[in-house]
């Protein structure tokens, strides 16, 4: 069998045609990618090529995997779309993934920045980072949102302010809109935003946009080194945590963050805990106990 360039164990025109069938469903450029990696990984830890891998494969390469329960269903997920894909192309007659046993998927509960730290490091950022911590902290953006916002998406003379996410630009393609306060607006004048293109340029000469990992990482170096051990993600959290604290409304949430699925959104409930504090302080507790407070 003709092997595909990296080792994927796949011919090229299967692995060409596989991620180009991603691509045609509207899978961001970075899906595609991670599928390509994956792949890669399964090819490198099955002994057999992978369109003729059979379930006890698959079996002993999930037993092998030696990451976080969360991981192995992403990968899990990974290999049960490329068999079903070659299932439907008429590569395979079974998808080897199915009965796989995987954990549970589990969420974790969201790690906003502290209000005080959030508040210390948009004042001492530097000018290019200022406004990403604005757009994380203050209209709930992902890196790779505030990495490819353009400028004709900044609707800040629109009433109210709003900013267009488009699908191209953000995680599972999910657009949305997100209204700017006046704080918002404000800073991205102050920022110098140009008349059309992305609203942030590169400054090493080249064109397009920033890489979404570069402000992620310049993000979170300047909040470290301002002792602040929190990510640019985690002001995003704020920005959930604080709006769910404000309406009580998990629905205008989930909207706002652009989550798929509303469990997810769920966890931001979990901070607001006024009435639960009200409701422990309020139980019944002995008089003797109450007076040695």
């Amino acid at each position: 069998m003709e092997a595909a360039p990296g080792g994927h164990g796949l011919p090229a025109h299967v692995l060409a045609a596989h991620l180009d069938s991603l691509r045609q469903r509207g899978q961001s450029p970075g899906s595609v990618a991670a599928r390509r990696r994956a792949l890669a990984r399964m090819a490198a830890a099955i002994p057999v090529p992978l369109l003729e891998a059979a379930p006890e494969h698959l079996a002993a390469w999930r037993q092998a995997l030696a990451v976080t329960s969360n991981t192995v269903v992403g990968y899990a997920s990974h290999a049960h779309g490329f068999y079903a894909w070659a299932v439907a192309a008429g590569l395979r007659e079974d998808n080897p993934v199915e009965g796989l046993p995987l954990p549970r998927l589990t969420r974790g509960l969201p790690r906003p920045v502290g209000e005080d730290a959030l508040m210390d490091a948009v004042i001492n950022a530097p000018l290019r980072v200022r406004p990403w911590l604005v757009l994380a902290g203050w209209a709930g953006l992902r890196a790779k949102e505030i990495a490819l916002l353009r400028r004709e998406r900044v609707l800040d003379t629109a009433t109210p302010p709003v900013l267009l996410i488009a699908a191209d630009a953000t995680k599972g393609r999910r657009e949305r809109v997100v209204p700017m306060s006046a704080f918002v607006t404000g800073e991205l004048r102050l920022a110098g935003m140009p008349r059309a293109g992305y609203v942030f340029r590169r400054c090493d000469g080249r064109q397009g946009p920033n890489q979404p990992w570069l402000v992620s990482h310049l993000a979170n170096r300047h909040l470290h080194a301002c002792g602040i051990a929190a990510t640019l993600h985690q002001c995003r959290h704020r920005f959930g945590t604080v709006l769910y604290q404000q309406t009580h409304d998990l629905r205008l949430v989930q909207e706002l963050m652009g989550h798929a699925d509303p469990s997810t959104t769920a966890g931001y409930a979990a901070y607001d805990r006024s009435g639960a504090a009200a409701a422990v302080e309020a139980l019944p507790a002995p008089a003797r106990l109450r007076e040695a407070r």
